[in-house]
């Protein structure tokens, strides 16, 4: 997964929440927006993990570490 793929995902995730928060806004759910923002938010830190993860195994290969 390239960058500008991950940076566009993250993007999307975040205006979905946003669009989806508004619409909750104009029906009188604002108790539930929250609870969006925390979805939206755990999904990407999800997907920042999954890059984390492997960017550590890319840098364990380059430099022979831990066997």
């Amino acid at each position: 997964m390239t960058g500008i793929e991950t940076i566009f995902k993250i993007a999307g995730v975040g205006i979905l929440a946003a669009v989806i928060n508004s619409i909750l806004d104009k029906s009188d759910k604002r108790e539930l927006t929250t609870f969006v923002t925390l979805t939206a938010l755990i999904i990407v830190l999800v997907m920042v993990i999954n890059m984390l993860s492997g960017l550590l195994d890319t840098v364990q290969s380059l430099f022979n570490l831990y066997g």
